[in-house]
């Protein structure tokens, strides 16, 4: 959410809770998540923007549609900046509330690490309906979505729709299994099509480290996560997350040039890059290697020779 929308909200949600009783006004705060505070020195409405201001912006907008009303929720954000990056992969993550943080953890390392911009609607959610419009711009433009199964998935308001949004335009869905997940707990239906993993460990690495291969393997999203896992060598955090993206790199049939710019800069500033080895070569060799693979030197012309 943009700066503007933030200040706004934060004011109406402010002037309307300062008109209420003191024990009213601290019990919606913190049934919303807000921190409040038994000395109060301030007004109520300086008292209420110091606690709203403290919240994400999902629990902004919770309480805003609460106060307010749905019909009052954000200016309608300009969705050629929200929700996506620049990153070369874009990903909707499909998940129940209970899995907010942890889903969250995940989209920060695959925009740090891996090249991967990862949108998150959190399901508990009433957003208003122009909010609802980025929901859908996120659905309409994503390369992928990610649905991180749950007990209750399937009793989620958004949950199995943004999943069949998905399903209906035909883009890879990667249904991704806690550790111990009872799969005969919740019933696909057209989800068993799709290609899952199992984690061996709630932690957001495991997510991480086995989507790029999935749909690497896609031809619908093969170029754009080939883009991401370049990005993800150049933003690679230790040898060995290096030597598993130079697996994929080195089996690449076609590498554009502003691949291997990007390849050269990761040797260049990257120390878990070029101090890296696969089967005892040095990485810098090996993308050397590949460039003059893909960019032989042109052969010289003998006329060009000096004559002496």
């Amino acid at each position: 959410m943009k700066p503007g929308e933030r200040v706004r909200l934060i004011k109406e949600c402010a002037d309307s809770l300062a008109t209420r009783e003191h024990g009213e006004m601290q019990l919606v705060l913190q049934e919303f998540g807000f921190k409040t505070w038994d000395d109060q020195y301030l007004d109520n409405r300086d008292y209420c923007i110091a606690s709203i201001r403290e919240g994400t912006d999902d629990e902004l907008l919770q309480l805003h549609a609460y106060l307010m009303g749905e019909d009052a929720g954000p200016s309608a954000p300009d969705v050629s900046d929200v929700p996506w990056a620049d990153r070369p992969l874009r990903l909707f993550f499909s998940h129940v509330h209970e899995d907010r943080v942890f889903v969250g953890k995940v989209k920060r390392l695959m925009a740090d690490r891996f090249g991967t911009d990862v949108f998150v609607a959190h399901d508990d959610i009433s957003p208003s309906k122009r909010w609802r419009e980025v929901i859908k711009a996120g659905l309409n433009s994503c390369d992928a979505l990610l649905a991180l199964w749950h007990p209750r998935f399937h009793e989620s308001q958004w949950c199995d729709q943004e999943v069949g949004w998905a399903l209906g335009r035909n883009i890879p869905v990667v249904p991704i299994r806690p550790p111990n997940f009872d799969r005969s707990a919740v019933r696909d239906g057209f989800m068993e099509e799709h290609h899952d993993f199992t984690l061996p460990d709630l932690h957001e690495w495991y997510v991480a480290t086995r989507v790029l291969p999935v749909l690497l393997q896609d031809k619908r999203t093969h170029d754009k996560a080939f883009a991401a896992t370049v990005e993800a060598l150049v933003g690679s955090s230790n040898f060995n997350h290096t030597r598993s993206l130079w697996q994929h790199i080195e089996r690449e049939p076609v590498i554009t040039s502003d691949q291997l710019r990007r390849l050269e800069y990761a040797v260049e500033t990257n120390d878990q890059v070029y101090k890296a080895n696969v089967s005892g070569t040095p990485l810098p060799d090996l993308v050397k290697a590949l460039v003059e693979r893909f960019e032989p030197p042109a052969p010289s012309d003998p006329w060009d020779e000096p004559p002496f």
